[in-house]
């Protein structure tokens, strides 16, 4: 009976899903991504109302070249800078613990998989574009679903799944279908996380915090 009870009680699991509660539980992390999003899908918008020739067209192109890196790498660092300016009385402090070796090789795996999956295997099949766009519904859903692992970010996952196969058949254009997919996903991710965000700040700072 006793090992029955290990693994809900596992200390590893407890402190890892505390601390991603408390990640998540000024709503700032929800913005940043919402912010992105909503960044991506204007540019890729922009690709596609653009002429090919013109200079906003290859501003686009190059901003979006370049956006993605920066935001996986500049936005955990601002991420840090605003709590520890702005909300350390709230927050308290939290360093985040160190990724381990597994969750690195879960990660890497997944995304070899998302790649392959949505550009080895779709491409070979009928109507590639209705597959890659369905399948960046699905597979993002779980994404943000798994990495969120709270209420709000399993309906953000549906939500973003279901758009993902209504854009697919909807007949719309690669392009324009990414820029719904990224834009509706972005935009439910910033009012969600406005919404934490603005109950957190009404959240009565308790005495000795």
């Amino acid at each position: 009976m006793p090992n029955s009870l290990s693994s809900p009680a596992d200390p590893t699991v407890i402190a890892r899903r505390l601390i991603q509660r408390a990640h998540n539980r000024d709503g700032l992390p929800e913005i940043a991504v919402g912010v992105s999003l909503l960044l991506v899908a204007g540019l890729s918008y922009a690709q596609v109302r653009l002429p090919r020739e013109s200079i906003g067209f290859k501003a686009a192109v190059l901003a979006l070249s370049f956006l993605i890196p920066a935001m996986c790498f500049g936005l955990p660092w601002a991420l840090r800078w605003v709590r520890r300016r702005y909300l350390m009385g709230r927050l308290g402090y939290v360093e985040p613990r160190p990724i381990g070796r597994k969750q690195i090789g879960i990660g890497a795996a997944l995304a070899a998989l998302m790649t392959v999956a949505l550009f080895g295997v779709a491409p070979q099949l009928s109507q590639p574009d209705r597959w890659i766009l369905a399948g960046t519904g699905l597979l993002g859903g779980a994404l943000v679903a798994w990495c969120g692992q709270l209420p709000r970010f399993v309906i953000g996952g549906l939500v973003m799944a279901a758009t993902g196969i209504c854009v697919a058949f909807s007949g719309v254009s690669m392009e324009i279908g990414f820029a719904i997919l990224f834009g509706l996903q972005g935009l439910l991710a910033l009012i969600s996380g406005g919404v934490v965000f603005l109950r957190f700040l009404r959240t009565p700072i308790e005495a000795g915090e």
